[in-house]
């Protein structure tokens, strides 16, 4: 298999492995992705649609069916498939100097990795292939819709709404120390970097301290941080294109100070220097290593069994959970968290109501 670099490039505006994915469609899909680009849709929207697309396709290869021949007992065949977990291919770049004479060399590397299909993950994959169909037969490409047959035949699937998993204020608090602790405790060790624990606890406390999404964290550039007299604002780019201005806290300010005054200013490639979080390598850091680092944390943390899988989604249900405990408004928590309904917000008010009911409860103990 050839690497990105040798595939055509659909769009500039996307990144080389997305490209290189895009590229194996069939050119009526690749036609997809160009109306996706015309109508200015995210590129972390446009690589989900290209990691759900390359699923799909390369079971339909597996079995040799073109798109035109699926039929719903295909698609029904599909997600029997992948419902358990599946294996996703995706192309890294790797940055490595020569120790001879210093040189920078970059190499395509193709890694696999196993991921669980998540509930979440199944409706988005769902959703991916109904926007799909709906293009093609809209377009002239299909006649019928096969995704809309097999959704019309399905047994809908009993609709459950989980509570968000959040960390109470003393568990980010350990959160946010176990930075320290974990620097201190590998000081010395090749691996670890002073700006990269700057980097980390600044992260951290923004994601805290703004709620903002992991995919808005890592497309931040150096000029989304507006200087305000003794803190700032962070210029947020969110879903739909729409951005939102947010005051950050002096702590998460200090922080975000102090990476910036260690972070690497050379051996950066030019695509990445405006970026505002690297990884080691000197590029943008990817929402895969904000996980990797929260979950180093969490280990040090030692946190509860409730907290263990805290991901970067999680700290902002954090961030809605302490704000609306504190008595704030719910139009001002839909505003920082950039909901576009407000009933998305509202579901932070049901764990609230049942954190009152637990404590209610604990009264037993008391009595």
């Amino acid at each position: 298999m050839l690497p990105p670099s040798d595939f055509p490039v659909i769009s500039r505006r996307l990144p080389e492995n997305i490209n290189r994915i895009i590229a194996r469609f069939p050119e009526a899909v690749q036609d997809f992705f160009l109306e996706m680009i015309s109508a200015d849709r995210s590129r972390q929207t446009i690589a989900n649609y290209a990691y759900d697309f390359a699923l799909f396709f390369d079971f339909l290869a597996s079995r040799n069916i073109g798109f035109e021949s699926v039929t719903p007992r295909t698609i029904q065949r599909f997600f029997r498939h992948i419902e358990n977990g599946y294996e996703r291919t995706v192309w890294v770049k790797i940055r490595s100097k020569d120790p001879k004479t210093g040189a920078i060399r970059q190499q395509w590397v193709k890694r696999k990795h196993f991921r669980e299909n998540s509930r979440s993950g199944k409706e988005r994959k769902r959703a991916s292939l109904r926007s799909l169909f709906r293009f093609l037969v809209k377009s002239g490409y299909l006649e019928r819709d096969p995704m809309q047959e097999y959704e019309d035949a399905s047994l809908r699937s009993r609709s459950r709404r989980r509570m968000p998993v959040f960390l109470t204020r003393d568990e980010a608090l350990r959160l946010i120390k176990a930075v320290d602790s974990y620097h201190e405790r590998n000081r010395g060790d090749h691996r670890t970097f002073p700006w990269i624990e700057a980097r980390d606890r600044a992260i951290l406390l923004l994601l805290l301290g703004t709620g903002m999404r992991v995919s808005e964290l890592v497309g931040l550039n150096l000029n989304s941080i507006q200087p305000d007299g003794d803190t700032a604002r962070v210029i947020v780019l969110g879903k739909g294109g729409r951005e939102r201005m947010l005051k950050l806290n002096n702590t998460a300010y200090q922080a975000l100070r102090d990476y910036l005054a260690q972070r690497p200013s050379d051996g950066i490639p030019p695509e990445h220097r405006e970026a505002l979080f690297l990884n080691r390598n000197r590029t943008r850091l990817s929402r895969k290593g904000v996980y990797e680092a929260i979950q180093k944390y969490v280990r040090e943390a030692n946190l509860p069994p409730k907290a263990a899988n805290i991901s970067p989604h999680k700290l902002r249900h954090t961030l809605a959970t302490l704000l609306l405990s504190n008595g704030e408004n719910l139009r001002v928590v839909q505003e920082i968290l950039g909901h576009s309904s407000i009933q998305t917000t509202q579901i932070y008010t049901h764990v609230i109501n049942s954190e009152k009911d637990e404590a209610l409860k604990r009264l037993d103990s008391l009595m």
